[in-house]
């Protein structure tokens, strides 16, 4: 494989973004009227093909490969395997689920449904909500089922990650082009500074800048400090970034001249979409925050009189109707004359996401995330005696919970009850464990709902849905927050929060065969096919992009529990 090889392949994958710029629809919209957003499957194989090829260089490519691997280095080794020793398909989804919202507190499209994009295609395009579904297909047919060893992984996560900044690169020419230049264009630093603008109220919105006109643009940003509280902050952020990067990636020239062109601005757009889940969690922490202020007893949930009760004084936060809030898997109503929403689902919810992609939705940063990670990193398998975990919870410390502590003894016996269900040990990727940490940290950690059971939809799904509002007008809160409180029963409620037995589980794992637990040799041959695997998946896309049709394989659809 040739050095040149890398540059080229990068060359026409910019090229191609360029030239498109004019007319691909680069957002998933708010605004129902616009077209879904479809790409072709030749432009996601080419981006494969550039992350494979990447990944056998020093530079940029090669570099971000090696950052992605050790983010999922972690879980990977707490990860089930097949009886291969790889990751399956299932795990596959949960490991990049978790890593993208670790990374970025990006929530990518096609991650939590298996196989929807089967039968979404239309000829040789595909909707970009499902090309990482898409991608893990072709990934399994070239890696012949065997699975994804940590390598495999980390590159189809560059390629997401790839296909995202092509997507950032886009939505950027469209900025250019509203404001008149071209993608040639030199401009001042004012005028990088009010095209950056531009672009991020059209990523924060899901504004469609091919649909305006300069005028619209200046009349949107005029009215964004209404739109969306924290603009100003956010044009701080921005211009942090746009700081940052002229004086680490800005040549002599351009730092002698002050002048801006499309590649130093791309890669400020680029970094800010990467950024900006963690910037607006700041938002998300306050609102948190809000709801424990009102929280019923430190159950880690709100009364639902009292979750209204702010909605009357025009708190945005807190008007989802009751229907909605049972749809997100919000709303605990084991107590039926005591309906709570659980703080933690809450936060986690399709509401509070506060901007878009075609690939992905920024939301609020889960918290359990971290606490979970912890536990990964230090056991390093997918199952952990009642012992292990219950040193390590009692030392671990959470946004709300001080440690060291003492855990309950309800705490150690739900504990024991899990690993008796599982011959002695305790799964980290099952439902049961997932509820006992919502127990563990009933604040930062969601209540896990049975699969089906709860629907994650925005507001303008569930509308398209049931024809209904997602937010209840203030007659309809006052007459929820006077029936609760008329219900209330005079003595007071148990605090223990509501379980249930049921299990599921990422994977059943099945024990590795004796053979399987091979010597460092038989691991470092694997490593070699693996590695020539790799060149092969690298050209057969560079065959598939040249115009044979890609077919996705056959594979039975998995249950995600996330």
């Amino acid at each position: 494989m040739s050095g040149s090889t890398l540059p080229f392949l990068m060359t026409v994958v910019l090229g191609a973004t360029l030239i498109n710029v004019a007319d691909a629809n680069a957002f998933l919209k708010a605004n129902s009227h616009l077209k879904e957003e479809r790409i072709s499957a030749a432009d996601v194989q080419t981006s494969m093909l550039a992350e494979v090829e990447g990944t056998f260089g020093e530079g940029t490519a090669g570099s971000r490969l090696r950052q992605l691997e050790e983010a999922l280095a972690p879980i990977y080794a707490a990860l089930p395997k097949n009886d291969k020793g790889y990751l399956g398909h299932a795990t596959v989804r949960y490991a990049l689920h978790r890593l993208f919202v670790q990374r970025h507190g990006w929530f990518i499209k096609g991650l939590d449904s298996a196989g929807s994009h089967r039968n979404s295609t239309s000829g040789a395009t595909l909707l970009k909500e499902h090309v990482p579904a898409y991608l893990q297909d072709l990934f399994e047919q070239r890696l012949g089922g065997r699975g994804f060893g940590l390598h495999e992984l980390g590159v189809l996560a560059a390629t997401i990650e790839h296909l995202v900044h092509s997507e950032a690169t886009t939505r950027l020419g469209k900025a250019f082009k509203v404001h008149n230049f071209l993608p040639t264009s030199f401009m001042s630093e004012h005028e990088a500074e009010d095209l950056l603008e531009t672009y991020m109220m059209s990523y924060i919105l899901g504004e469609d800048l091919s649909n305006l006109t300069l005028e619209d643009v200046v009349d949107t940003k005029s009215e964004m400090h209404g739109v969306y509280m924290a603009w100003n902050e956010t044009k701080v952020f921005l211009k942090g970034i746009r700081r940052s990067y002229t004086t680490s990636d800005g040549s002599a020239e351009q730092k002698a001249s002050g002048e801006f062109d499309f590649s130093l601005v791309a890669r400020v757009a680029e970094r800010a979409g990467e950024q900006f889940g963690t910037f607006q969690d700041r938002e998300c922490r306050q609102m948190k925050a809000s709801l424990i202020e009102i929280e019923d007893r430190s159950t880690g949930r709100v009364r639902l009189s009292d979750f209204y009760k702010p909605g009357q004084d025009d708190n945005w936060q807190f008007q989802d109707s009751v229907p909605y809030l049972r749809q997100l898997g919000a709303l605990d109503e084991s107590e039926p004359n005591n309906p709570r929403v659980i703080i933690a689902n809450y936060m986690g919810a399709a509401t509070n996401c506060i901007a878009s992609s075609s690939f992905y939705s920024v939301c609020c940063k889960d918290e359990c995330e971290g606490l979970l990670g912890h536990l990964e990193q230090h056991i390093a398998a997918p199952e952990a005696t009642t012992a292990q975990i219950a040193t390590l919870i009692s030392a671990l410390s959470s946004s709300s919970v001080v440690a060291p502590r003492k855990l309950s003894s309800a705490l150690l016996d739900r504990l024991g009850d899990i690993a008796a269900q599982h011959g002695g040990t305790v799964p980290l990727h099952g439902r049961l464990f997932s509820q006992w940490m919502h127990h563990a940290y009933p604040r930062e950690c969601p209540y896990p709902h049975l699969s089906g059971t709860v629907v994650p939809q925005t507001p303008d799904e569930w509308f398209e849905a049931t024809g209904e509002e997602a937010t209840f007008t203030d007659e309809e809160m006052l007459t929820h927050v006077n029936k609760t409180q008329s219900d209330l029963a005079p003595e007071p409620f148990s605090s223990e929060l509501p379980w249930s037995p049921e299990e599921e589980l990422l994977v059943v794992r099945q024990p590795l065969p004796q053979q399987a637990v091979g010597s460092t040799l038989l691991a470092n041959i694997r490593n070699v096919v693996g590695f020539m695997g790799m060149l092969r998946i690298a050209y057969g896309f560079a065959h598939n992009a040249a115009g044979t049709k890609a077919t996705s394989a056959c594979i039975g659809v998995e249950k995600l529990m996330v």
